[in-house]
This record gives structure tokens, sequence and C-alpha cells, in this order.
């Protein structure tokens, strides 16, 4: 099970966050280092490390990092890392290439694209065009 998903930008401001899970953590600070880690990292590097007792899995798009932490051994690296390139796919398709704009003052839509494929922490759908359908599309730009 996912614990939480961030997006942060490379100056290590925090512009989406989703917990799913109960922590005692304080998420400001854990979220500023958790990003500073990511983001100070070499390329050369592994997109997987240990950080306060979680699993990270991060990925660099343009000038955002999606990082996905969750309990140790719980969950295959490799498959979280499918998973972010397909919500980040997803994002791009809904919001003709997605920028740290669209996760401003869109957010409602990308907790919506969130919770489709990734509902309550579990790995669910991801048949993009099933996300993307016209019924979905319709509802979201209702709201």
């Amino acid at each position: 099970m996912i614990s939480f998903v961030l997006i942060v930008n490379k100056t290590c401001q925090t512009r989406f966050a989703k917990y799913y899970t109960e922590s005692t953590i304080e998420h400001c600070q854990f979220e500023l280092e958790l990003a500073k880690q990511c983001v100070k990292r070499p390329e050369h590097h592994c997109l997987f490390f240990e950080f306060e007792g979680y699993d990270i899995v991060y990925r660099p798009y343009a000038s955002l990092y999606i990082i996905v932490g969750y309990p140790p051994d719980q969950e295959n690296e490799f498959g979280i890392l499918e998973w972010i390139q397909l919500f980040v796919e997803t994002m791009d398709i809904y919001f003709d290439k997605v920028t740290e704009l669209d996760l401003v003052f869109q957010l409602e839509k990308v907790h919506m694209i969130l919770e489709e494929i990734l509902p309550k922490g579990l790995l669910g759908e991801a048949n993009q065009d099933r996300i993307l359908s016209p019924a979905i599309t319709t509802a979201w730009n209702s709201v």
C-alpha cells in the first residue's frame, strides 16, 4: 500500500501532497527534507532510496518531481516507476502537457486523476482509456 504521493518543484516547494496513512510526522518538514534528498541526488544515482522509515521511489519530469513513499519491502520499485509514468502520461493528456500551474490552479482535477489510478493507496486502474473516458472527462470538466 502506498503511504503518500508528493509532487514538488526544483526549489523543493510542494505542489501536491496526498497521504494515505496516518502518521505522526510533521508533514511540512518531512516534505521539505524529502524533496531536498530527491532534487539534490545526482542524475546517475538510482531512483530508489530509504528515508525515515519509508522506501522512496521518485522520478523527475521537466521541472517537477513525483515522489512516492511506502512501508519497506511492500511494493515493487519498478512497478511504482511504471505507475508514476502512467500518472504523468495521464495528466499530460488531460492537461495537454502538465505544468506546475496546472497543479496549482486545477488541484481538484489532479486529485480526481490520482484517485482513479490509486484508490485508497492501492494500485488501481491502469488502463489510460478508462481513466480518460469521455464520461469521466465530462464529469471532471463540470467540477
